[in-house]
């Protein structure tokens, strides 16, 4: 059943956003979604997230909630009558900006009162992404007014009386383009419109900007955010060469995403006191790391092969036989799913706008994948092999597909701890050059951790 209204539950909408949903575990290696009971049941809410990745934060929206989110976006990308027929399916509606034209600016008067009634209904939540457009960096970038100013228009209906309700959202993904990368959700508290609502009948301008710097405070909570651009990529290289450590100094005995989440939060919050207090300390870090990451680019290894000593060399030559044994079953899955998976990563991978090119492969491989898997399962049908083994090779190929990822994967990281092994052995000097300096920069770090303790205690 297709509804009449953008705010009413909808049937074939259901039925997407199950195979959507189904498509995200696949596509994700790890989903982790906390605190979703924030969102409080039958009342008005604007769900506000970061916004880093596209339409795949919108899909994190989709995918992470039962309900049938009500999206706005820009009014250019329903100029064709086909995607304006889709993205409406999609529960997306356009808003006006002024490069669209004074004319058109004057249909977001429609566009309010369809919103009002989102949020009447009380049962499918409105998103905006404050934001207003997505970036590649890990920090909140300048907010536009426009969610703040909707939420104020509906707010007119209940006065100073609790009514619309903003809830802070921070999307963490592990890679924006990788497939198999990790996806953490966090949703914050309800920010009370209404707290702002007495300013806004005085003064809207302000209480526009004290709603904008209330929910900035809040949402940095939830994300990583890295304000530095200097130091951006050392920020960004500790988070994975000194996580480990920083869970450990914290206590944190898991590997969960949201433990991994705290410990970055808690190694930024460092890292920006000590570049306030000793820049100096900070440009001594910044040029370990940087030749230590140039290092690690030269001679094609990653920080994780790293951190042992070397690896015994009976434990890879093991996993290599294991490799050999289970090449017919990569050769199955890597056959049967090597068409889809192509179109959908070399495709994507000509996107110039980077952070485009994972919500493209996903589109791509919901569709091009069962295509493939009819095209594929009627060419098993014809060929004479036992009926039951062509059907259970058919209705495996998804996780034979996986496997087939996993294992190329696998491949990459045995070949990686071998060249490693052996550097180490044979005494290479850049391989040896990169265990000191690794070695140095956690022990900076932890300097740094000690000191910044100390200082807290004085």
């Amino acid at each position: 059943m297709r509804k009449n209204s953008i705010d009413q539950w909808a049937l074939d909408y259901w039925l997407l956003q199950r195979y959507a949903k189904f498509c995200c575990r696949f596509y994700y290696r790890k989903i982790v979604i906390n605190d979703l009971e924030n969102i409080p049941p039958n009342q008005p809410v604007i769900l506000a997230p970061n916004h880093q990745n596209a339409l795949m934060d919108a899909l994190a929206m989709v995918c992470g909630t039962e309900y049938q989110v009500v999206f706005l976006a820009r009014a250019d990308i329903f100029k064709s009558r086909f995607l304006a027929r889709v993205l409406t399916f999609m529960n997306i509606m356009p808003i006006y900006r002024i490069r669209d034209g004074y004319e058109n600016v004057k249909r977001n008067d429609e566009v309010f009162d369809k919103t009002n009634q989102v949020m009447r209904n009380m049962y499918n939540p409105l998103c905006l992404f404050p934001e207003g457009n997505h970036g590649d960096r890990r920090r909140l970038r300048g907010l536009v007014k426009g969610l703040f100013r909707i939420a104020f228009i509906a707010q007119e209906e209940y006065g100073e009386k609790n009514g619309i309700k903003i809830i802070p959202l921070g999307i963490n993904y592990g890679h924006y383009q990788h497939f198999r990368s990790t996806l953490l959700v966090n949703f914050g508290k309800p920010i009370e419109v209404a707290e702002y609502y007495s300013l806004y009948a005085e003064n809207p301008g302000l209480a526009i900007n004290q709603l904008k710097e209330r929910y900035a405070a809040e949402v940095i909570k939830l994300m990583i955010h890295i304000q530095t651009e200097e130091y951006y990529q050392t920020y960004m290289s500790l988070r994975t060469i000194f996580n480990d450590e920083m869970r450990n100094r914290l206590g944190i005995t898991d590997r969960s995403l949201t433990g991994k989440f705290k410990a970055d939060k808690a190694m930024i919050e460092l890292l920006n006191k000590e570049l306030d207090s000793a820049p100096d300390h900070m440009k001594e870090l910044d040029a370990q790391v940087s030749e230590y990451q140039s290092l690690l680019q030269m001679t094609g290894l990653r920080d994780w092969v790293i951190r042992k000593e070397k690896y015994s060399m009976a434990v890879i030559a093991g996993s290599a036989l294991l490799k050999i044994l289970f090449l017919p079953l990569f050769l199955a899955g890597f056959i049967g799913n090597i068409l889809p998976y192509w179109l959908a990563a070399s495709k994507g991978a000509k996107i110039k706008d980077t952070q485009f090119q994972s919500s493209f492969k996903f589109v791509i491989g919901m569709i091009a994948f069962p295509v493939w898997y009819l095209i594929y399962g009627g060419l098993l049908w014809v060929m004479p092999v036992n009926g039951w083994i062509k059907l259970l090779y058919f209705l495996t190929l998804p996780l034979t597909g996986l496997f087939a990822f996993h294992y190329y994967i696998s491949l990459k990281k045995l070949k990686s701890r071998y060249i490693y092994t052996q550097g180490v052995t044979a005494g290479v000097q850049d391989i040896l050059k990169i265990k000191r300096l690794r070695k140095n920069i956690l022990g900076t770090m932890h300097e740094l951790v000690n000191r910044q303790i100390a200082d807290h205690e004085n």
